[in-house]
């Protein structure tokens, strides 16, 4: 079950992930984007300092090895794609219709694709979640279907990355992961 309050606290902190999870620019690791992380009272104090950190590592080689660094983890090397549903369907018909059914999420809830990325590009379902206008909608409980494809896609690039797990993007692969988990509650079964 998803909880709504904790998704809505987040929405700045999934802007400020989608920016870091995705191809750097000369604005992703600026100091306007650090001042925001270190203010964001969504995030326990632990997960802060954890984030503070690893966009400190990220942030340090110059831009152009920032660049490269990206691109040869996430472009260069078929083992881990930001594309979530990858993973579990690779190019089947299960997946087109995976995507499909983001893409019209994302137009249900007022976000127009303004990319050229396909609809389960991890950066784009955390912008999704930072921008869409979802929060008084009744048709809400539809999100699950963007956390579960996130949550499938983040485990499994996770699992593929164990030889990698020293580096600070798996890391922010890893804390993005939790940050999504908790968002989502136990559901209590009262029938058993």
């Amino acid at each position: 079950m998803i909880d709504f309050k904790r998704l809505a606290q987040l929405r700045p902190t999934f802007a400020i992930l989608s920016r870091l999870v995705d191809y750097p620019t000369t604005d992703t690791f600026s100091a306007t984007t650090r001042q925001q992380l270190a203010a964001d009272r969504a995030l326990a104090q632990a997960t802060r300092k954890q984030l503070l950190g690893l966009f400190d590592q990220l942030a340090a080689p110059t831009y152009l090895e920032q660049q490269t660094n990206y691109a040869q983890l996430f472009e260069m090397n078929r083992r881990y794609t930001l594309y979530m549903s990858y993973y579990k369907m690779t190019d089947s018909r299960e997946r087109g219709t995976v995507l499909a059914k983001l893409k019209m999420l994302y137009e249900m809830f007022g976000v127009a694709e303004a990319t050229s990325e396909l609809s389960d590009y991890l950066p784009l379902l955390l912008d999704f979640l930072a921008c869409g206008d979802y929060l008084d909608d009744p048709r809400r409980v539809d999100l699950q279907l963007a956390l579960s494809v996130i949550e499938d896609g983040t485990y499994n690039l996770l699992a593929n990355a164990a030889a990698d797990s020293d580096n600070p993007y798996i890391k922010l692969i890893q804390v993005t992961r939790n940050i999504i988990g908790s968002c989502v509650k136990a559901e209590v079964r009262t029938d058993a």
